[in-house]
């Protein structure tokens, strides 16, 4: 507490002098204070803020309401929001004096965190993308929380496990870039727990990296929650000594830290050894009602393994029994409903930044044109640009039609036989592609996983096969990948995308390639594109700079 006192003291005497040097916007000393403290000890910064009596005005109130939203959620306080009505006053307040952008941002994020509290996920996504397309580009705080707070959106509402990676790896490049290690740390065990799912990234190597960072920061709490999620991830690979070595280490050095999940961890392996009685000790330890947030998920689980611990002691009918109430309990909690919500809100958000970019650029097209030629050859120019473009969106929907090998063969042309890797994979691919494709036109997303797990085995998740594809396009084509991964934007995952769209791959190919849903791939290939600031489409530019290397 005396530690707490001082760092409530030293903040409000630094913000006062720097309100009275004129350094920051006159705000009242003690927001500012508050607002330094968010991060570093959220609970002075809710102290503080609980603590104001009267403000000057509009302004302060403003920041007052924004401030005692965001310490909520930093204090991970037990209160349930009961309405939006600060959040919201602080929003309209920065709405219409959108100078301080970064206030602006913050406040369309938190009015999302509390319409996703309520229950209106789709609201929730609708706010979340607003504030991206609001935040600077070196925003990267905010940015980075706006892709966390969407990937536990999807998390929570078990929609796509790939593209709840794909935003927990962009807003760990984000806090990579403020030197923040446990912002850095939630991603990581976050992307843990999605790649033992989805098979992109190596669950070991992130939450080994999630484990270092922990004792960076000397947090035995974090050092726990990445090992009991590797001794899962093991026990799901089947190295059953490792877990069953990491979960008794887990057990008896962090005892304060022990989870329903972790207790599930040990069970399980006990099953897989075959070890009913010892499955059953564990098992008995576990509450499914412990954490609110998780209880459907530990029930289960908690349903499986019992389901598995009497087929070992060939009690059929009770395995039965408890391995349908798993599955039915499982699909209760998949809300198809609430995932299509969200999925639409975030194609709808961007989609508007989409057309944003293109009206701006559009503007100042039309203000040169105006500049420099008459109406009629502004015209002329406009013609010819929509005609183009209709052109590349009908060359674009018969490539989504039609399945060509022109490309793939030129490509196994050039690469090296010494690259027998790339080879083996590609002929798979085109061999799979040609008899799989238009047999798959109807199919639901999962059905057609299933059939490239069966049809290309684990090829697709071979760091090997990223790495001499990577390398063969650097040598040929003057490092055009290495690039490309200089922008802080671009992820691992938009690297493969790139990557296999400069051999030629189309995007129903990359689809099935990366287990992509096929209606997040035009989303995809659209994020990418902006992420590059491109203002032709990302394989044009993409073909273009191969030429001209």
């Amino acid at each position: 507490m005396k530690s707490s006192g001082l760092s409530i003291f030293v903040a409000i005497v630094v913000a006062a002098l720097f309100t009275d040097c004129g350094g920051m916007r006159h705000y009242d000393a003690r927001l500012i204070a508050a607002d330094s403290l968010m991060w570093s000890t959220p609970d002075s910064a809710l102290a503080i803020i609980s603590a104001l009596d009267t403000l000057r005005g509009v302004a302060d109130s403003a920041y007052r309401d924004l401030l005692a939203t965001q310490a909520r959620y930093k204090c991970y306080a037990k209160i349930t929001a009961r309405d939006d009505s600060a959040i919201t006053r602080a929003m309209n307040y920065y709405r219409h004096h959108n100078s301080d952008r970064e206030k602006l941002t913050r406040a369309f994020l938190y009015k999302g965190a509390v319409m996703e509290e309520l229950g209106h996920v789709d609201s929730a996504m609708r706010y979340y993308k607003t504030a991206e397309a609001a935040a600077d580009t070196t925003d990267y705080t905010n940015l980075g929380q706006i892709n966390t707070r969407i990937a536990n959106l999807y998390r929570l509402y078990f929609a796509d496990q790939q593209i709840c990676y794909d935003k927990f790896e962009q807003a760990l490049k984000y806090y990579r870039l403020i030197g923040n290690k446990r912002l850095q740390f939630d991603c990581l065990l976050n992307m843990g727990a999605c790649s033992g799912i989805t098979r992109i990234g190596d669950p070991e190597k992130l939450l080994a990296q999630a484990s270092q960072l922990a004792i960076e920061l000397n947090d035995s709490g974090k050092y726990y929650k990445s090992q009991e999620l590797l001794c899962r991830q093991l026990c799901y690979e089947d190295s059953l000594s490792v877990a069953k070595k990491i979960a008794f280490h887990c057990l008896n050095d962090y005892f304060r830290f022990i989870t329903e999940d972790l207790l599930l961890d040990i069970a399980d392996i006990y099953t897989k050894y075959g070890i009913s009685d010892s499955a059953r000790y564990y098992l008995k330890y576990v509450n499914d009602n412990a954490n609110i947030n998780n209880q459907g998920q530990l029930r289960t689980r908690k349903y499986l393994t019992l389901s598995k611990i009497y087929q070992i002691e060939g009690d059929a009918v009770q395995s039965n029994h408890y391995d349908k109430l798993a599955h039915q309990l499982a699909d209760s909690l998949l809300n198809n409903k609430q995932k299509y919500l969200i999925q639409q809100a975030e194609n709808k958000g961007n989609f508007i930044q989409v057309e944003r970019r293109k009206y701006t650029i559009n503007s100042l097209h039309g203000l040169v044109a105006g500049l420099i030629a008459i109406a009629i050859l502004a015209l002329g120019v406009f013609t010819f640009y929509h005609f183009s473009h209709l052109h590349r969106i009908n060359a674009i929907i018969n490539e989504l039609k039609h399945v060509s090998r022109s490309k793939h063969e030129e490509l196994l042309e050039q690469i090296k036989p010494q690259n027998g890797v790339i080879i083996q994979f590609i002929e798979k691919i085109v061999s799979f592609m040609q008899t799989t494709i238009d047999s798959s036109e109807h199919d639901s997303p999962s059905v057609i996983r299933k059939r490239v797990k069966e049809g290309i085995g684990n090829m697709v998740a071979s760091d090997d096969f990223w790495k001499a594809l990577r390398s063969h396009l650097d040598q040929n084509y003057n490092g055009i990948i290495s690039q490309l991964a200089k922008n802080s934007k671009i992820s691992e995952t938009d690297l493969k995308f790139i990557e296999l769209t400069c051999c030629g791959f189309n995007y129903v190919e990359i689809a099935i390639v990366l287990g992509y849903n096929p209606k997040y791939i035009s989303q995809k290939r659209n994020d990418i594109a902006a992420k590059l600031r491109l203002r032709v489409p990302l394989r044009d530019y993409l073909e273009d700079a191969m030429k001209k290397q």
